[in-house]
C-alpha cells in the first residue's frame, strides 16, 4: 500500500468519523442547540487542529521523501549496482515504517474518536437533566411571579381608583370655584365696559353736538356771504339797466332831431320802453361744509418700511392714524412701546383698546 492511498483512507476515516458525531449531535434535544453549537465548535476547532497536524506531517514526509528520493537518484547514478540494493532495502524499511506510523496513528484517531463520543455522550445527557431542572425551577419562579405581580397590580388598581376618585372630586370643586369666579370677573368686566361705553357715548354725543353747532355757524356765516354778494350783483345788474335806459332815450332824441331837420314826415312815435324785470337772483346752493381737517403724521423715516398695523386684533383705520399720528408705524416700534405711551397717544380712544395685548401680538409679529 503505496502513502498516497494511506492518507487518502486517513482522509475518509476522519470525514466517516466527523460525519457520525455529527448525526450523534443532531439526535440531541433543539433545546441544547447551544450548547451543541459550542461542543461542535470545540470538535471542529480540534478537527481542523488534527487535521493541520496531519497535513503538516504529511507536507514534511512528502519533503522528506522527495529529498530523500533526490538524494536516492543522485546517489543511484554514481554508485552501482550495490548502492542500488541498498537504496531499496532502505526504500522498503522507510515505507514499512510508514505503513506502521499511519496505522498507530490511524488507532490513535479511533480512540480519541471514541472517547470524544463517550464525553459528548456524557456531556449531553448532563445538559439534559440540567435543562429539565432549570425549566422545573423556571416555572415554579415564574408562576410565583405571575401571583405576585397579579397582587401587586390589584392594590395599584384600587389605590389608583381612590387616587382618581379623590382627584375628580378636588378637580370638580375647583372647576365650580373657577366657573363662580370667572362669571363674577365676567360681570365686573361687563358692568365696566357698560359704563365705559356710555361715557364714550356721552362723550361722543357732546363732541357731534359741539361740531355740528360748529358746521351751523359757519353755515350761517356763508350764507351770510353769499346773500351780500348777490345783493352786490342785483345793485350792479340795476345800475346797469338804468345806464342802458338812458343810452336808448338819448338814442332816441338824437334821431328824432335828425328827422326834423330833414323835413321828413313825422316819424312814428318810439316804441314804449318796456320795463325789464330784474332777473331773479341765483339760487342759494347749499354748499356743504369742509370736512374736518386732520392733521397728518409726519411720514416715517425713508430707511423704515411701514407696517400694516391693522393686522393686529383690536387695531382698525383710525386707530392706525392715530398711531401714526404718535410716530408709531411699525410692529417693533409697537412691541417697545409702553402701555402707558399707548393709552397717552389713543387719548380718549384708549379707553376701549387693548394696548396690553397689542403689545403682545406685536412682538409676535416681529
Amino acid at each position: 500500500m503505496t502513502l498516497s492511498s494511506e492518507v487518502r483512507r486517513l482522509g475518509q476515516h476522519f470525514s466517516q468519523a466527523y460525519d457520525d458525531r455529527m448525526a450523534a449531535v443532531i439526535s440531541i434535544r433543539p433545546g441544547t442547540a447551544q450548547e451543541l453549537a459550542e461542543l461542535h465548535g470545540a470538535h471542529q476547532a480540534m478537527a481542523e487542529e488534527q487535521r493541520e497536524r496531519l497535513s503538516q506531517q504529511v507536507d514534511e514526509l512528502h519533503r522528506d521523501t522527495a529529498v530523500f528520493v533526490k538524494e536516492l537518484d543522485a546517489a543511484h547514478q554514481a554508485m552501482a549496482e550495490e548502492q542500488r540494493e541498498r537504496l531499496s532495502q532502505q526504500a522498503d524499511e522507510l515505507h514499512r515504517d510508514t505503513a506502521v506510523f499511519v496505522k498507530e496513528l490511524d488507532a490513535a484517531h479511533q480512540a480519541m474518536a471514541e472517547e470524544q463520543r463517550e464525553r459528548l455522550s456524557q456531556q449531553a445527557d448532563e445538559l439534559h437533566r440540567d435543562t429539565a431542572a432549570f425549566l422545573g425551577e423556571l416555572d415554579a419562579a415564574h408562576q410565583a411571579m405571575a401571583e405576585e405581580q397579579r397582587e401587586r397590580l390589584s392594590q395599584q388598581a384600587d389605590e389608583l381608583h381612590r387616587d382618581t376618585a379623590a382627584f375628580l372630586g378636588e378637580l370638580d370643586a375647583d372647576h365650580q370655584a373657577m366657573a363662580e369666579e370667572q362669571r363674577e370677573r365676567l360681570s365686573q368686566q361687563a358692568d365696566e365696559l357698560r359704563r365705559d361705553t356710555a361715557a364714550f357715548l356721552g362723550e361722543l354725543g357732546a363732541d357731534h353736538q359741539a361740531m355740528a353747532e360748529k358746521q351751523r355757524r359757519r353755515l350761517a356765516t356763508e350764507r351770510t356771504r353769499l346773500a351780500s354778494g348777490v345783493a352786490a350783483m342785483r345793485g350792479e345788474l340795476q345800475a346797469d339797466l338804468s345806464e342802458a335806459h338812458r343810452v336808448w332815450g338819448s338814442f332816441n332824441t338824437l334821431m328824432q332831431q335828425r328827422r326834423a331837420k330833414k323835413s321828413a314826415p313825422p316819424p312814428p312815435p318810439p316804441p314804449p320802453v318796456e320795463k325789464v324785470a330784474p332777473p331773479p337772483p341765483p339760487p342759494v346752493e347749499k354748499v356743504a361744509p369742509p370736512p374736518p381737517r386732520v392733521e397728518e403724521a409726519p411720514p416715517p423715516a425713508a430707511e423704515v418700511a411701514p407696517d400694516d398695523l391693522t393686522a393686529i386684533r383690536g387695531i382698525g383705520p383710525s386707530m392706525q392714524q392715530r398711531l401714526n399720528q404718535a410716530g408709531i408705524y411699525t410692529y417693533a416700534q409697537l412691541a417697545g412701546s409702553t402701555p402707558e405711551d399707548l393709552r397717552n397717544a389713543l387719548g380718549e380712544a384708549a379707553r376701549l383698546a387693548k394696548v396690553e395685548e397689542w403689545i403682545v401680538q406685536a412682538e409676535e409679529l416681529v
